[in-house]
């Protein structure tokens, strides 16, 4: 049983509104955002955010950490919460749907970023690896989609849906042999704008984010499986010279997130530092 996604629902991931013209501490203007990338006073689920409940509790002292550390958001205390959860298990994922609306009232976006990412030539790839990289990567994050649009809809909430694809959903990356893990990005990038046609209607946004090469946990593991000379290799195709760091998404998923991207529906937000232009 995959323990690989702990969701993660979170009041208000981003807190910046429109602030006047001031001369700060330092003798400066303090820092202004337009109110439109607001996240204030939503209830976000981010599935994926640690390995383990032990993990998301790290996550939650982390974010509140670096929240603490900005100038502009450091009285602000979030209200965090870890969930422990298979996304493979239709039940677990219910189950913590249902305790996350009984917590916070209500949810405005998900972001699934639960997966798993394997190397293996086709012809050796066993198929109950296949069947794994499949439910976990594809069915959890239809699992978790299918709850949300349900919770939507009977709830009249325009709600925003953001599933994590890769870049991979539309190329074939080199030189690591991963038919699977392409297949099942594939999938998850179709899934989307499939519900898009369905719940646009509704009120309901739906899009994928598709990343590049990113420093995640996952990548981390599989460089030291395989060797860094990967690394070196995945570099050479990407125009601005390095990796990602998944921070980097940060800005984007707040965009997608937010009232700022009002009319982007149905498509693929792919941030790849241009490994893609090729």
């Amino acid at each position: 049983m995959s323990k690989a996604l702990l969701p993660l629902a979170r009041r208000s991931l981003a807190r910046n509104a429109v602030r006047r013209s001031a001369v700060n501490a330092h003798g400066g203007r303090t820092l202004m955002t337009l109110p439109a990338f607001s996240l204030e006073g939503k209830t976000c689920v981010v599935t994926g955010a640690a390995r383990g409940l032990e993990g998301g509790k790290a996550s939650i002292e982390h974010i509140t950490e670096h929240i603490s550390s900005q100038p502009t958001t450091r009285d602000y205390k979030p209200e965090l919460r870890a969930y422990a959860c298979d996304v493979t298990s239709e039940q677990q994922v219910q189950d913590t749907w249902k305790a996350v609306v009984q917590d916070f009232g209500r949810v405005d976006v998900v972001v699934t970023a639960a997966g798993i990412v394997e190397n293996f030539e086709a012809e050796n790839y066993a198929y109950d690896r296949w069947k794994k990289m499949m439910d976990i990567n594809l069915n959890g994050s239809f699992l978790f989609a299918k709850e949300a649009g349900r919770h939507w809809i009977e709830q009249s909430i325009k709600g925003n849906l953001i599933l994590v694809s890769s870049m991979s959903a539309s190329i074939c990356v080199r030189p690591q042999k991963q038919a699977a893990y392409n297949a099942s990005k594939g999938a998850v990038s179709l899934l989307g704008r499939s519900l898009a046609t369905e719940w646009g209607p509704k009120g309901i946004r739906v899009n994928n984010l598709c990343p590049g090469y990113m420093k995640t946990d996952l990548i981390i593991d599989l460089l030291e499986k395989e060797g860094k000379h990967i690394e070196e290799g995945w570099v050479k195709d990407v125009p601005m010279g390095r990796l990602a760091h998944p921070s980097e998404l940060q800005g984007t998923i707040v965009w997608m997130a937010s009232d700022a991207s009002s009319y982007l529906h149905g498509s693929d937000i792919v941030v790849d530092g241009g490994y893609c232009c090729w």
